[in-house]
């Protein structure tokens, strides 16, 4: 069974640690990759609905697909369960 353990590497304690586990060969060790940081703080614009402004076309783009995908597979199921 794997376990996974996060180790702060910012004292010489840690590094010690660290240093000896990797003598191990039952341990891998994985430095973690730094983290993506394209994320924004920015506010989104919204319309009177609350939808970001950016995204709106996509979102109900995918809300009509969605739609009329639901009416398909409903009035297939009520076809086959309701033929006269």
């Amino acid at each position: 069974m794997p376990y996974i353990a996060t180790i702060n590497s910012n004292t010489p304690e840690a590094l010690e640690l660290i240093n000896y586990l990797k003598t191990l060969d039952f341990v891998e060790i994985a430095e973690k990759a730094s983290l993506n940081t394209s994320f924004t703080d920015e506010v989104l614009k919204e319309d009177e609905d609350g939808m970001p402004i950016t995204y709106k076309d996509a979102i109900l783009e995918l809300s009509a697909k969605t739609k009329k995908t639901a009416a398909k597979k409903f009035y297939e199921k009520y076809a086959k369960t309701n033929t006269l």
